[in-house]
């Protein structure tokens, strides 16, 4: 059972690298992490992982950040969905709003912009 206030945050991304500084940098900031470097294993796991943010990953071999979103909105989860990527651009900014992501964050991510983006998309869970 989760504990009372625990925040988790899932984290997707195909490189192992990006995997691990993710989970060292939410760890500093207090927040309960599980890293997937599969997609797929994310959306299957999901429905036994308690209520939380995801931080994924926009190109991947199996599947995109914008799959990873809409598999979880046909599982009924509304969970708020951050973006990484090293893409740059106004479409894509426009593309993931659109989508209803919580926000779309550069590689390398910065961490400052990182908890700014995960403390609004922890109150977009709450609500």
């Amino acid at each position: 059972m989760a504990a009372l206030g625990a925040r988790f945050v899932y984290v997707i991304d195909d490189d192992q690298g990006v995997l691990e500084s993710s989970a060292f940098l939410l760890g500093a900031l207090g927040l309960d992490c599980r890293t997937f470097v599969s997609p797929r294993n994310f959306l299957s796991e999901a429905p036994k992982l308690a209520p939380g943010c995801v931080l994924t990953d926009l190109r991947m071999p199996e599947m995109d950040g914008f799959a990873v979103a809409a598999g979880l909105v046909s599982q009924g989860r509304g969970w708020p969905v951050l973006l990484m990527t090293s893409d740059n651009g106004p479409e894509l900014a426009r593309r993931a709003a659109s989508h209803g992501f919580a926000a779309v964050l550069r590689k390398p991510v910065d961490g400052a912009l990182l908890e700014d983006a995960l403390d609004r998309a922890f109150a977009r869970l709450r609500d």
